[in-house]
């Protein structure tokens, strides 16, 4: 009797047949995967406890061994580290620029402002002899050249000529007293005195020698009002203006050719110094 048959002949194991076909063989197949993959594993789990385990040689250390053994060293892990987000590009964060000296140099002491007064302006001492300097330009100064008063490069290496037409005596006021008269000292006789408004150097008394019948005899009067000046300090009292006494408001005035002029507007300072 079939073992697979009870004894009424009936199937103990009934199954359905697969049909014969596509599918029966697709199903074999798979059976054969199966069964070929779990030989493979076994295989497989058999080498693993070879090198796990060996069989008792004192060889080198399986490679499980190798690869789990401690290092000599007494390593321990870092304390983690906080890091902070790289800033954003849109950050409106301008850094300041740092100033590098270029060189190191003392900073220079302080300035000192000292307050220097001007030195008062020398006296037109009656009877000194004198010479006229432009204020501020020393070489420059006042002289008579063709008996016309005027101011010229004159210093201590001009010819003697020159530097004796710089000089003047000074003679109390013809016309008033605390005013002053200039007397020539290489024409004694002759002062400067403005005749139309012009300086000149002539005497008191203008007549022609032989005189003609067209020519008079000038007032002595005045000759002492034209030929008389008085002082009058400049705002920072370093020097003097010389005004005439009968046009008041003018004062001799040196012009753009030398020439002195009587005028009412930018007078011409001069400072008082030895004659050259």
């Amino acid at each position: 009797m079939p073992h697979d048959v009870d004894r009424n002949g009936r199937q103990l194991y009934p199954y359905r047949a697969l049909p014969p076909g596509p599918v029966a063989a697709e199903a074999r197949r798979a059976r054969r995967i199966l069964v070929g993959s779990a030989l493979i594993i076994t295989a497989g789990v058999a080498g693993i406890m070879v090198l796990i385990y060996p069989s008792g040689d004192d060889g080198p250390a399986p490679v499980a061994e190798q690869v789990i053994d401690t290092s000599p060293f007494d390593w321990a892990p870092s304390p983690a580290v906080s890091v902070r987000p790289a800033p954003s590009v849109t950050s409106s964060f301008t850094p300041t620029p740092t100033t590098v000296p270029v060189t190191t140099r003392r900073p220079a002491p302080p300035a000192v402002t000292r307050t220097v007064s001007p030195a008062p302006p020398a006296d037109l001492n009656i009877g000194a002899t004198v010479g006229l300097a432009v204020a501020g330009h020393p070489e420059l100064r006042l002289r008579h050249r063709d008996f016309i008063g005027r101011v010229d490069r004159i210093e201590a290496g001009s010819s003697s000529l020159e530097r004796a037409d710089s000089r003047f005596v000074v003679r109390k006021g013809l016309a008033k007293e605390g005013c002053v008269s200039l007397e020539s000292v290489n024409y004694p006789g002759y002062f400067l005195r403005h005749r139309n408004f012009i300086l000149r150097l002539e005497p008191p008394s203008r007549r022609s020698e032989p005189p003609s019948r067209w020519d008079r005899a000038e007032p002595a009067e005045l000759f002492a009002q034209d030929a008389t000046f008085c002082t009058a300090p400049t705002r920072d009292g370093a020097a003097i203006i010389l005004e005439s006494i009968n046009y008041p408001g003018r004062a001799l005035s040196a012009h753009d050719d030398g020439v002195i002029g009587l005028d009412e507007d930018d007078p011409t300072a001069f400072v008082v110094r030895s004659p050259l």
